[in-house]
């Protein structure tokens, strides 16, 4: 076989793995819209995705942890926070991003999973250590330096402060069953930021 051959014949773009992996990834969503997670099952998702089911258990032992891989897959780029500009400012934007992700299928989905799944489960360890504590650190870093420039009262509890900003987030939706809209978010914000300001 000449070199020209070998070229010729050498796959171009993503390897097939991560098209597949998208594929299985598209399938999960486009199935919990449809029929949501109890009614779910991994013959299903193979054949929306047009793969095999072992290719799909050759990356996830079952349908819970491949849940929480999309979860994660598609909400990380949303979770963002920006030194450049107020406490206020980042947690309102990030929480009318959260709002969005917990109002589609696939985040009420997989809070729900979580929770029902008991504090000592594999996904709520997973659903944790990648997904919460990530979060809740770089929420942390944040509240300091703001703290540091002035924004927000030094005496105030950090953990404390962290729950009052997610915990209302979290009870709604699993516990109200509601939707997030911004004017919850825009109050919630408002509500914990003027406890926590320092005079001026």
């Amino acid at each position: 076989m000449s070199d020209n051959d070998s070229t010729k014949r050498r796959p171009v773009g993503r390897p097939r793995s991560e098209l597949s992996k998208n594929a299985i990834i598209e399938a999960l969503i486009t199935l919990l819209e449809e029929s949501g997670f109890a009614a779910l099952t991994i013959e299903a998702i193979a054949a929306q995705a047009g793969v095999g089911k072992a290719t799909i258990y050759r990356w996830w032992p079952n349908k819970s942890a491949l849940l929480l891989d999309a979860f994660l897959m598609t909400t990380e780029p949303n979770i963002r926070l920006n030194e450049e500009v107020s406490v206020e400012e980042n947690f309102r934007n990030q929480l009318q991003n959260l709002a969005k992700v917990f109002n589609s299928a696939i985040g009420r989905t997989t809070i729900a999973m979580v929770a029902d799944s008991g504090g000592e489960s594999e996904e709520a360890k997973a659903f944790s250590s990648t997904y919460l504590k990530p979060n809740r650190e770089l929420a942390k870093k944040l509240l300091m330096r703001g703290i540091d420039r002035g924004e927000i009262n030094p005496q105030v509890d950090l953990d404390v402060l962290l729950d009052m900003f997610y915990g209302p987030v979290y009870f709604r939706v699993l516990i109200h069953k509601k939707e997030l809209d911004h004017t919850f978010v825009d109050m919630l914000v408002e509500q914990v930021m003027k406890s926590i300001r320092t005079s001026s």
